[in-house]
């Protein structure tokens, strides 16, 4: 395959709008290949409620559902719904009309789907994590009308058989590291706030509004991001009502690993091996402290090279191809395959029996060619698709392998900060 020359602007061609335009068009590209995939896996509800979201928070319609009052803050930065968003509008609401308005305001940046839906773990049982990025202008009578939208719009989503959340973001207050409330399902508080970032930047789908400042500062000049941003903002590049700004990811502090781990420990409760895959990204981030590269630096970089493959940029598969680099440098094959596993049974898409027939194709092709790489036979991978019909037995010893891992990466954790606290020059060598 031949790819184009990576753009990489720089503080002194930070002028070059043609240069971020290309970096804006590559990101849009991956964007509209995961909105795809999302869509393939949902049900027609869920279909119709992501297709109008932006609407929702554009408009004050009292037939629409989430509606308040007409003083709730509405207004989505240079969104217009389409024909096709406004004919799905009114199969939802016979009574609804929609009114172009140019001078409306706009206090809603942004609106982000963030989490498993359009990547490989996508399930039917897959809730949507909405991100809805506010001007920090709004008061707080306007912010709690927007939390009542917020929440009425859950009840509406639940009334159609599926789970959704809407969270509320300050763009000014998060980049400087405040959360007013938990941001997604998986997040385990404020203490994290450079890992959820990190989570939200090589998972989000934006869906409609500004798209994120951080899109255009190239790798290289991450540990500089003010700089190159107020160059590029100096300049005019790109106008600053098209951007909305959560923050850099030059450093991620040693502090959060070890609230993270122990947030995975109680998250490995209901989900074991999705909390078995974080708690192993954790790790190989700890390994690397105070020089971690972070998953969201390799999808940007993997942008700005024009590696637009899909199938690669699914963030389940970067956290696995991390993982496996890690582990098969330390030598520990025992950890990788359980961390296979853990990955196959987290997917949920069997690759045998008659099951393997139907549904989601583009997730059971990208997971046979991972198991085929791996050299799984057919009888592993028939014992997996049945792990529903596992003898009590068989079930326990695998989920108290699930947990002997959980328990090592979280003492792994606390050594490093243990050492971290009487060393801050301390970096912790792999374990074998």
């Amino acid at each position: 395959m031949t790819h184009l020359l990576e753009k990489r602007p720089t503080l002194k061609s930070a002028r070059d709008g043609q240069s971020l335009a290309y970096i804006r068009e590559r990101f849009l590209r991956v964007n509209q290949g995961r909105i795809a995939r999302a869509m393939e896996s949902l049900t027609p509800n869920q279909q119709t409620f992501l297709r109008l979201l932006a609407l929702f928070f554009h408009v004050n319609h009292p037939s629409l559902p989430g509606y308040v009052s007409d003083c709730t803050p509405a207004g989505v930065s240079g969104y217009e719904p389409d024909g096709s968003v406004i004919a799905t509008a009114k199969h939802v609401a016979r009574e609804f009309t929609y009114a172009s308005s140019p001078e409306r305001r706009q206090p809603i940046h942004s609106v982000f789907l963030m989490g498993s839906l359009g990547t490989l773990a996508q399930t039917d049982q897959s809730d949507m994590d909405v991100w809805v990025c506010h001007s920090p202008q709004l008061t707080q009578a306007e912010r709690q009308a927007l939390r009542d939208k917020c929440r009425r719009l859950e009840v509406w989503a639940a009334s159609q058989g599926f789970e959704a959340h809407c969270f509320l973001i300050d763009t000014q207050r998060f980049a400087q590291g405040e959360h007013e409330v938990q941001l997604c399902t998986e997040d385990g508080g404020k203490t994290q706030h450079h890992l959820l970032l990190d989570e939200f930047y090589r998972t989000a789908i934006w869906l409609a509004g500004r798209t994120p400042l951080w899109w255009y500062v190239p790798v290289c000049e991450e540990s500089r991001y003010a700089e190159f941003t107020h160059a590029t903002d100096d300049q005019h590049v790109i106008g600053s009502d098209d951007l909305m700004d959560l923050g850099h990811l030059a450093r991620i502090p040693s502090s959060e690993f070890l609230g993270a781990g122990l947030w995975q420990l109680f998250k490995g409760i209901e989900s074991p091996h999705k909390s078995l895959l974080k708690m192993l990204l954790i790790e190989v981030y700890a390994s690397e402290h105070p020089h971690v590269s972070c998953l969201s630096l390799d999808f940007k970089q993997a942008i700005y090279a024009n590696h637009l493959n899909l199938d690669e940029l699914d963030p389940y598969v970067m956290v696995y191809r991390r993982i496996e680099r890690y582990l098969k440098a330390v030598g520990e094959m025992p950890r990788l395959e359980r961390v296979r596993r853990s990955l196959y049974l987290k997917v949920n898409c069997t690759l045998t029996g008659p099951a393997a027939r139907r549904g989601r194709p583009w997730q059971r092709q990208l997971l046979a060619r991972l198991t085929a790489e791996w050299g799984w036979d057919e009888s592993l991978l028939t014992s997996l698709d049945n792990c529903s019909q596992w003898k009590a037995e068989e079930a326990r010893q695998e989920r108290l392998a699930v947990a002997r891992e959980l328990s090592l990466s979280y003492r792994f954790l606390r050594q490093l900060a243990r050492n971290n606290s009487r060393n801050p020059g301390f970096r912790v060598a792999p374990r074998n």
